[in-house]
């Protein structure tokens, strides 16, 4: 298959590279004559000339997609994308606006810089494009200009809009950012190219890919992160790894409770995610420090006292039901709700745990006197009622950062100054 590759300057003037002239190739597209067609070649070694290039790589259903690689440039002078500000003469509207947002130009920058970081040019995601011909023979001439790499050809026979960018229009505009002001940045750009779709079905497709996907899970994310920043130092880093020990060890209390995914309405009562935060709130780095100093393991620290909570409050831990009278007078077993495990009920008992630590660091000097003081603490939490209950002062709090503040402050006031809710602190 004819390749169009050329070597050109990172400037629109012609340059020269091992004492011969490499002829300047201009973005409008026409490719020299006298350049032959080649394979693939690694990107040139002198940083000043950038090879152009695009490709046909491979017909996947005849008629229907294929596959390609442009280099920035080339993509930048071939693309059309069909914004609201944009006349798409395709368009089904009465005054001929696409169907996308404005690009961000703002964010062209950061992401040029993170493809031409290390090996991250040859991990780009694969541009979705509407190839805007529609039928045989006018596909089979795009195709052999494209691979000629005559641009301006394309545009004269074709139109403008005829290589219309889907899904990506991001990804151009900061790889072809980082090809014009990163002097040694170069890339293959890969895309998938679609013919024949209509303006209604392009458009549908975009809000396919852009609407109806959901993200990744932030829990999956960081439960991932535990493994692939093994060798990162960092507190988050060590957060993500107590973590994953307090999730997945056997001798946790919370082995088996932990939504490791983010699966939404999963059985278990908390994401990694929540458990994540949670723990960093348990252990922040001035606990961990003082912690190390002593000779503790922080995810044992974590485990033992989770274990203490769990003993502390066994009822609401192990959801234990309460046993109630049916009309046939019959004793049965009704279920409860408890919100020990949920995300507020585990975030202020966290928080609280952080103080109970610095406590116990403060008041002892042996490792028997630390844990003592540790559990002397962590015991009063038996005295809470953590049944889920509109008349339950305990659990009359909101969600979210609020509920967690004002669900801590009860706490905090029960262990440390033995005052129950809606009690008076003696003076």
């Amino acid at each position: 298959m004819a390749t169009a590759t050329v070597t050109r300057k990172a400037s629109t003037t012609a340059g020269k590279t091992a004492g011969k002239t490499t002829p300047s190739t201009k973005l409008s597209g026409q490719t020299p004559a006298h350049v032959a067609a080649v394979k693939p070649a690694p990107a040139p070694q002198n940083p000043e000339v950038k090879e152009s290039k695009m490709e046909i790589e491979s017909t996947v259903v005849p008629g229907k997609v294929a596959f390609a690689v442009m280099t920035p440039d080339r993509l930048k002078a071939l693309q059309f994308i069909s914004t609201y500000s944009t006349t798409d003469e395709q368009s089904t509207s009465p005054r001929g606006h696409g169907y996308q947002r404005e690009p961000m130009e703002e964010r062209f920058p950061g992401i040029g810089r993170y493809y031409a970081r290390g090996d991250n040019r040859f991990r780009i995601p694969t541009l979705t494009i509407s190839v805007r011909v529609y039928d045989a023979k006018g596909r089979a001439r795009f195709n052999t200009l494209f691979n000629q790499g005559n641009i301006s050809k394309i545009h004269q026979e074709f139109g403008r809009s005829v290589f219309s960018i889907v899904d990506g229009q991001h990804r151009s505009g900061g790889l072809f950012w980082a090809w014009k002001n990163i002097e040694d940045f170069n890339a293959y750009v890969p895309m998938m190219l679609n013919y024949g779709l209509t303006y209604r079905e392009e458009a549908q497709l975009f809000d396919d890919m852009n609407t109806t996907q959901r993200k990744l899970p932030k829990a999956l994310i960081e439960a991932t992160k535990v493994h692939t920043e093994a060798d990162n130092a960092s507190h988050a880093q060590t957060i993500r790894a107590v973590t994953f020990e307090l999730a997945e060890d056997g001798d946790s209390v919370w082995n088996g409770k932990v939504n490791m995914t983010g699966k939404p309405r999963a059985a278990e009562p908390v994401s990694f995610e929540g458990l994540r935060r949670s723990v960093g709130d348990l252990l922040p780095a001035k606990v961990i420090g003082r912690l190390e100093d002593r000779g503790y393991i922080p995810s044992n620290v974590a485990k033992r006292f989770w274990g203490m909570v769990a003993k502390a409050c066994a009822q609401a831990w192990t959801d234990q039901p309460r046993w109630v009278e049916n009309e046939s007078r019959e004793q049965v077993e009704e279920p409860v709700k408890y919100r020990l495990k949920d995300v507020v009920g585990v975030a202020a008992v966290s928080l609280l745990g952080s103080d109970i630590l610095l406590t116990a660091l403060d008041k002892s000097t042996k490792d028997e006197d630390f844990w003592d003081i540790v559990s002397e603490y962590v015991s009063k939490l038996g005295a809470v009622d953590w049944e889920k209950r509109k008349n339950n002062p305990y659990m009359a709090t909101s969600a979210g950062f609020g509920g967690q503040r004002q669900l801590y402050d009860m706490l905090y006031a029960l262990v440390y100054t033995d005052t129950q809710p809606g009690v008076a602190a003696e003076s």
